[in-house]
């Protein structure tokens, strides 16, 4: 190894122990225990400390020669240049001034935070009543920093904080056992006295239902009372100060390749005409109907209440998963890790997120992956759309994809690890390589087709429905934050252009408006995916291995589109060559 190798992956490490410093809820997250008495800082001061920081890393990366590297240490050193360049792009629009809305915030992060953590030893608990002490003025800090965002015209959309209030106050009105805070005292702990366990749990209750509700309490005050009298004028950025700078930045940010509003706006609309083709077709087949809304409708009717229990939509999703899909996955890839998927439902404190989502697990086994399903309404779970979003979540989608390189020996800690929190920080984060993370997901639906997963015909129109819905996300998202759409607007075009009903198309909407250029990621990282298969089918012919371009494309962890690309060319090279 030269001193140049030694050099990059000397300061990768630098920088993943700063970040781990830095962030005591993504090093929980990680698995990493030893900051777990604290919170992240999110004061103005520390995010200004944070930037300065990272022109330091940034300067000591450009300063090291890299023509001796190998290419796999070319290949962190680009990648780490990348992301800091990324964030300094970012930080200038202060998105840390809005640090809660209705899908992410303390309200919900302190009870995901808390489960992260070890509670074996009385020194865990000890740790956790330290963390637990902390949190009254993590909460103040929100509250500060909106103030901030407000005398500096940093604000978010009514849309984005109006439910916040009603989601404080079913934490306030929560019985003690059901609070997420308090979750370590709900399951048994064999090494510790039960004297000892009930002392913690006296001390634990009385900071979260005292010094933390009086928290929550005048966070919600000061939204109710102050802060919603300044929210934006509209609901895209484009209308605050440098709006239309930041949600480009906000793009290239998700989407790592350069694209304007407009040229996005146009990929989906082209999209959408190609999917709803498919749709319209399958249901004039099935007898479905002839339009968008008579097919979903029709299925609606079929289908609603086909679950009774939470416990039956668990067991046909995990017969999915372990019994239809994962024999089948032999075939499309080698070098299969062993790590189990748990699928188990959705937390309490969750029961309004969409319908499903993936959590990593961690390399040390500590925490197994988990494809978490909403369960809470099973009567509203659609059988026709479950393959589709099992594939996305589950294996070959997410899981797959994060535990493809958790074991692996070559790859730095910093690229082992996603960000799984924080989205309102973008663009001012570490990248997260959305549109690779959520492009997989999309096409591994896509790998549903030749898997034959979709042979059922309501199963192949729930896999349009959900990609219907991503190529929508272009233009509705566009449509808000460039192009000065309404909410409205887009819950409208969503309502005629997709299976969405109303009420999930609001819910969709608000969320485009509260992560600006997210939901583009997901389409435009799938097409990209396609794209590079289709080009490596049609440049090695015969040489073509299906199984050694998901290695590919898996290998190196969660990358910049622009980079896969450019790795995926020297594959295309390198077997036209052999």
């Amino acid at each position: 190894m030269s001193d140049a190798d030694e050099a990059v992956l000397s300061l990768y490490k630098e920088v993943w122990q700063w970040k781990l410093v830095e962030s005591p809820e993504l090093a929980s997250f990680c698995g990493f225990h030893a900051y777990d008495d604290r919170w992240d800082d999110i004061s103005e001061e520390a995010y200004l400390r944070r930037e300065q920081c990272i022109r330091n890393f940034l300067k000591k990366a450009e300063g090291i020669d890299v023509s001796s590297c190998s290419k796999d240490v070319t290949l962190n050193y680009e990648l780490l240049i990348d992301d800091l360049r990324s964030y300094l792009k970012g930080t200038q629009f202060k998105s840390y001034l809005m640090p809660i809305n209705f899908i992410e915030g303390i309200h919900n992060d302190c009870n995901l935070t808390i489960s992260y953590m070890k509670f074996n030893t009385e020194e865990n608990f000890n740790t956790y009543i330290s963390r637990l002490k902390k949190l009254p003025q993590r909460i103040e800090q929100v509250t500060q920093a909106l103030k901030r965002g407000v005398q500096c015209g940093v604000v978010m959309s009514h849309y984005s904080v109006y439910r916040v209030p009603s989601l404080i106050d079913d934490i306030l009105n929560s019985q003690p056992d059901k609070l997420g805070l308090l979750k370590p005292f709900s399951t048994e702990h064999p090494l510790m006295t039960p004297s000892r366990l009930d002392a913690f749990q006296v001390q634990a209750k009385h900071i979260v239902t005292t010094k933390v509700f009086e928290a929550l309490k005048a966070l919600k005050t000061y939204l109710t009372e102050e802060y919603f009298k300044h929210v934006r004028p509209k609901e895209g950025i484009c209308c605050l100060e440098n709006g239309e700078k930041w949600y480009q930045q906000c793009l290239d940010f998700h989407l790592s390749l350069s694209m304007t509003p407009q040229e996005v706006h146009d990929v989906g609309l082209k999209e959408i005409a190609r999917i709803q083709e498919k749709v319209l077709k399958v249901g004039k087949e099935e007898n479905l109907g002839e339009t968008l809304e008579d097919i979903r409708d029709t299925i609606h009717t079929k289908q609603g209440g086909y679950f009774k229990t939470s416990d039956e939509v668990l067991e046909f999703v995990k017969d999915l998963c372990f019994c239809q899909i994962k024999p089948k996955l032999v075939d499309m890839f080698y070098d299969l890790p062993n790590i189990p998927l748990i699928i188990k439902p959705v937390p309490e404190f969750l029961k309004n997120v969409p319908a499903g989502f993936y959590l990593n697990g961690t390399p040390d086994g500590s925490r197994e992956g988990s494809y978490c399903i909403n369960t809470h309404n099973p009567a509203s779970c659609f059988p026709f759309q479950l393959p589709a979003l099992s594939l996305h979540e589950a294996e070959p989608g997410h899981h797959l994809q994060s535990i493809y390189i958790l074991g692996s020996s070559t790859l730095p800690e910093l690229r082992k690890f996603a960000e799984e929190s924080k989205y309102y920080l973008a663009p001012g984060k570490f990248a997260l390589k959305t549109a690779y993370v959520e492009g997989w997901g999309l096409y591994a639906e896509g790998l549903g087709d030749e898997m034959n997963m979709y042979e059922n015909k309501l199963d192949l129109i729930g896999r349009y429905s959900y990609e219907v819905f991503r190529a929508a996300r272009l233009v509705v998202d566009t449509g808000i934050h460039a192009l000065g759409w309404s909410k409205e607007q887009g819950v409208k075009y969503l309502v005629q252009n997709t299976l969405a009903s109303e009420a999930g198309a609001e819910k969709e909407v608000e969320r485009y408006i509260t992560w600006p250029g997210q939901a583009c990621a997901y389409k435009i990282g799938e097409l990209k995916i396609w794209e590079l298969r289709r080009k490596a089918e049609a440049k090695l012919g015969a040489k073509f291995n299906l199984k050694e371009f998901h290695h590919r494309v898996l290998a190196n962890g969660s990358l910049p589109l622009h980079v896969l690309e450019s790795i995926i060319d020297k594959y295309i090279a390198e077997f036209q060559e052999s």
